[in-house]
């Protein structure tokens, strides 16, 4: 039975999507083919529309006052009022929050005044929390304050949630912990039409990677590392793509290792910072590359990972989170522990050595991927829990 369902999303920018935002994009985009009817409710319909072109799929705008650090709570606020008076129009079968913070707790406040069953799709629940610390920002005026706030929230959130459609069994147990009742594993998934290996490359010694740029995903360990592995293979580059607010930092570490360094090249030529591309050049990036590196911190999924995989290109990252879902060492990938820019080197340096070691980690890598993060198996599941609501 084709299913009328309601998706709290907030802000989509369809030329910076991160993974959250990949999801619930190729979700909305599965369901709407197989007949269901999708009302999205975002905070920028007028960009958002480039992506959203099915006629089973209505974007709806909530307009909002973008107010610097509390543009969750007046999102929430104007995106509560526009929805119900949305469902006192009409009907749907399901609610489908994208997110814990604040997305959750705006589906438990709908959920429980129209009498609807509340999907809420985990991506990391405290992601917020772990960043903040990260950035020193706890410490601030009101940080302590807004925490127990935001804290609340989420746990309202998924404690109202009929079901948690959780991306890893990491965020899986953190939901358990906040109070979430109903669970299941709904990854992250990757579009293998788009994401594809190259026909034909020459092998040399590029590492990329796609990150934004804050503390938890590791980017100043990345730097460091590469600044040692370029010692053993000077020909090595670094492309880096994303911004965010450590890139000058990067930027300068990366300098004041060229100061150090008598090789001929220059810092530009072999550290480059790319800015943020679209997710339609991000495939061509992935596929010049030799090797994907990001040692984050912390990660609810990941699934830069799993579309660098889907490229034919190793990884190498660390043990955080739900990237021990599909990162197996030595098998799909290689793991070293967080802020260890000398283990990491180690382990650039002996991929770069052993090419039949990088070709057995890009051939497990690619079928792993095939066979379990396609989006079709990723609806298959999202649509299961639905029947279950």
């Amino acid at each position: 039975m084709k299913k009328r369902i309601l998706f709290i999303c907030g802000d989509l920018n369809p030329k910076d999507l991160g993974g959250a935002e990949v999801h619930i994009v190729e979700v909305i985009k599965g369901l709407a083919d197989r007949g269901h009817k999708c009302e999205v409710f975002v905070g920028n319909s007028d960009a958002i529309c480039e992506i959203f072109t099915h006629e089973n799929i209505n974007v709806h705008t909530v307009s909002y006052m973008k107010v610097r650090n509390f543009a969750s709570i007046t999102y929430t606020e104007a995106a509560v009022r526009h929805i119900s008076e949305f469902l006192h129009r009409e009907s749907v079968d399901i609610l489908h929050a994208k997110q814990v913070f604040p997305q959750a707790y705006i589906g438990a406040k709908l959920a429980r005044r129209f009498e609807l069953p509340l999907y809420v799709t985990v991506q990391n629940p405290m992601a917020y929390k772990e960043e903040m610390v990260l950035r020193g920002r706890i410490m601030r005026v009101f940080g302590s304050v807004w925490l127990k706030f935001a804290e609340r929230w989420v746990r309202i959130g998924l404690k109202a949630a009929d079901f948690c459609g959780c991306v890893s069994r990491y965020s899986e147990s953190r939901a358990i912990d906040m109070g979430a009742g109903k669970t299941g594993i709904v990854p992250n998934g990757v579009d293998t039409n788009v994401f594809h290996p190259a026909k034909d490359r020459v092998d040399g010694y590029k590492i990329v990677t796609t990150s934004t740029l804050i503390p938890r995903n590791g980017i100043d360990t990345l730097v460091r590392a590469f600044g040692a592995a370029s010692a053993e293979f000077p020909q090595a580059t670094l492309e880096i793509a994303g911004e965010g607010p450590m890139e000058d930092e990067l930027r300068s570490m990366a300098g004041r290792q060229q100061d150090a360094d008598s090789k001929t090249q220059t810092a530009e030529s072999r550290v480059k910072f790319l800015g943020t591309l679209s997710h339609k050049e991000v495939p061509d990036l992935l596929r010049s590359a030799d090797l994907f590196v990001r040692p984050s911190r912390f990660e609810g999924f990941g699934v830069s990972f799993i579309e660098a995989m889907a490229c034919g290109v190793p990884v190498i990252t660390c043990p955080s989170g739900g990237i021990v879902d599909f990162v197996v060492d030595g098998e799909t990938g290689i793991l070293v522990p967080p802020d260890k820019p000398d283990q990491l080197a180690n382990a650039i340096i002996s991929v770069f050595r052993d090419r039949g070691k990088l070709e057995n980690l890009k051939k497990n890598a690619l079928q792993m991927v095939r066979e379990r993060y396609s989006w079709d198996k990723i609806v298959d599941k999202v649509e299961e829990a639905y029947r279950q609501l």
